[in-house]
């Protein structure tokens, strides 16, 4: 096929740029057009190369999208690519992942002051010093994944000169430089908060995490650290998805009685909490079992520790209103038919009055006997339909906020 030339410049007028990490190019670009980057820009530093010719002869004046991920070979100023783009072209969605092996970088604070910016995604070995100036008027969406913070105030500054920030990702490591983690985002709607500390550097020091958004809808929180929690203004949560480690703090727990949809991720920490608690606007509840966390067992063990939890379920005195007026949706994964759990959900069953689905995907070594046993129990929901991990998609409140 043969191109008039007229087309050879066309894509300099694109507005969306993505540059892909070297590492992953080489397995799409071999053969006759490998060998001509090779010859325009040389084996080393190619990629480094082709990004500064190609956004020198870039002619778009408006960039809508820059999205640039380097090699940990690369180790490059990277700090002219952003300033362009920052304070030449306007941009608006910006994603920079730095994977290489050297210390972290400082970007240019005209990143900080950017007034197109919408959406804004760091990554890796990147150094967040945030200017006292610091706004970012226009930007909703905001993406941390194991960045390195200056200091903590560096997360106050960024965090306080974003006044329509909606939604707020954090991917955080051990060595990022801050203990008190304070996000006090009054427009915040999503947060999602992921915080698994490896190794033994930081052992023995407690962070902590304040969460100051009054309109906060959604949350999903990963954290295997201990760090403690806070809520700054009470927020009325409608979904969250929760997986923790340690034991929560029960006031930080309390604040999330009020939530609709639930996702939870068992564990010996977040099954106290969940019987310690009473949630009288929840319609769906879903509980993940790990494979490699036998329930039951963490009930004996956990009684051990604290002789005031039963070694079995005990049917709680009175009927919860939010099973009985609410609870629309019931899925158990990993169900294995043992006395306890027939037990639970045979109560759940016969009280839910609201109940429309329940879905069951079974861990047993007789599903069909399993199978029987659980279409024989009654329910008071006669529209209620009893599906099984064959007749229905499992859908994560993860996947649903984000869908939203």
């Amino acid at each position: 096929m043969i191109l008039s030339k007229r087309w050879r410049y066309v894509w300099t007028k694109v507005p969306k740029l993505t540059y892909p990490a070297e590492s992953n190019v080489t397995l799409v670009i071999g053969g006759i057009l490998g060998r001509l980057l090779d010859r325009l820009f040389g084996k080393r530093d190619k990629q480094e190369r082709f990004i500064d010719k190609s956004l020198q002869v870039h002619k778009a004046p408006i960039l809508e999208l820059l999205h640039i991920e380097l090699d940990p070979r690369c180790d490059v100023d990277v700090g002219k690519w952003i300033a362009n783009a920052v304070d030449h072209r306007k941009v608006r969605e910006l994603c920079f992942m730095l994977t290489w092996a050297g210390e972290p970088t400082s970007l240019p604070k005209s990143l900080y002051t950017c007034e197109t910016l919408v959406s804004l995604c760091l990554s890796g070995k990147i150094l967040i010093d945030v200017p006292s100036l610091a706004c970012l008027p226009s930007l909703k969406g905001l993406r941390l994944s194991f960045v390195v913070y200056k200091d903590e105030d560096s997360v106050v500054r960024l965090l306080s000169s974003c006044p329509i920030l909606k939604s707020l990702v954090v991917d955080r490591q051990h060595q990022d430089n801050v203990n008190f983690f304070n996000i006090k985002v009054p427009s915040l709607e999503y947060l999602s908060y992921n915080y698994v500390k490896l190794g033994a550097e930081n052992e023995g020091i407690v962070g902590t995490l304040v969460i100051d958004s009054p309109i906060l809808k959604k949350i999903c929180i990963t954290d295997y650290s201990g760090d403690s929690y806070s809520f700054g203004n009470k927020p009325r949560l409608d979904k969250a998805k929760i997986n923790l480690f340690y034991y929560p703090d029960n006031k930080f727990m309390r604040s999330l009685s009020s939530i609709m949809c639930l996702e939870l991720i068992l564990s010996v920490a977040t099954l106290a909490w969940l019987n310690a608690n009473n949630f009288s606007r929840l319609i769906e509840c879903k509980l993940i079992i790990l494979n490699e966390l036998d329930w039951l067992e963490s009930l004996m063990s956990f009684k051990q520790l604290e002789k005031e939890l039963p070694l079995s379920w005990n049917q709680p005195s009175s009927v919860p209103e939010c099973l009985s007026n609410h609870l629309k949706i019931f899925e158990w994964k990993g169900y294995r038919g043992r006395k306890e759990e027939k037990e639970i959900v045979r109560y759940i069953l016969a009280n839910s009055k609201c109940l429309r689905r329940i879905g069951v995907s079974l861990k047993s070594t007789n599903n069909h006997k399993t199978i029987k046993e659980l279409e024989s129990m009654s329910r008071v929901s006669t529209s209620s339909h009893l599906l099984f991990s064959t007749q229905f998609e499992y859908m994560s409140v993860d996947n649903e906020i984000r869908s939203d």
